[in-house]
């Protein structure tokens, strides 16, 4: 655990290590095949409830500006995000970005802030602003690779799809000497979960 609190996060992956298809659009934001990964929350919840509590136990989250909205530039500030009015997250969420922006209150206990001075400092606003040091990490897999490789992140879940998408997004690119221990495993017929932590320091201290 981080000495100022806990960071984890928690992704879908296909068995080939993509976690969104090739060719995303505004129309396809998981990109070709990627609504394949995300089957088992939505069509068996009662199985997965382990998993479940996992992606949503946070108590403020850091994402991107890919995962909050399409595009690059100056905000088009009529965009409130994916998820309509009552977003999932029912909690702070930093969102990684360039271009200033007033925070946007959403239905259901979500704040997104917009935060232009890097990942560490969006990591610090959200770990003041959650209620128990808990902060996740909500993508997308470029964000999640930046905190992996600056040493940031505690903890992860993979829930692995039995799809191949072929092309697409890879979460693990450029990590090659990222050390971590396995923790449960449970599966199903629609998907696998993993739990990692991240091992610190040089091998054999």
């Amino acid at each position: 655990m981080s000495a100022v609190g806990r960071v984890t996060f928690d992704v879908g992956l296909s068995l080939d290590g993509y976690v969104a298809g090739p060719h995303q659009s505004l129309e396809n934001p998981l990109g070709e095949g990627g609504e394949e990964l995300h089957r088992w929350m939505f069509e068996e919840p009662e199985v997965n409830t382990a998993a479940l509590e996992s992606v949503a136990a946070p108590t403020a989250f850091v994402m991107g500006r890919n995962m909050f909205a399409p595009g690059r530039g100056p905000w088009d500030e009529s965009w409130r995000g994916w998820w309509g009015e009552e977003p999932p997250y029912h909690a702070p969420v930093f969102v990684l970005t360039h271009h200033p922006r007033e925070p946007l209150v959403m239905q259901g206990g979500t704040t997104f802030f917009f935060v232009t001075d890097g990942i560490a400092s969006a990591l610090a606003q959200a770990l003041a602003a959650s209620r128990d040091g808990h902060v996740g990490i909500a993508g997308g897999a470029s964000t999640m690779r930046a905190y992996l490789a600056a040493g940031l992140v505690d903890e992860f879940g993979l829930h692995v799809a039995p799809v191949l998408l072929g092309a697409g997004e890879r979460l693990f690119e450029g990590l090659g000497d990222l050390r971590v221990e396995p923790g449960p495993v449970t599966s199903n017929h629609l998907v696998t979960h993993l739990s990692y932590r991240v091992v610190r320091g040089l091998v054999g201290e």
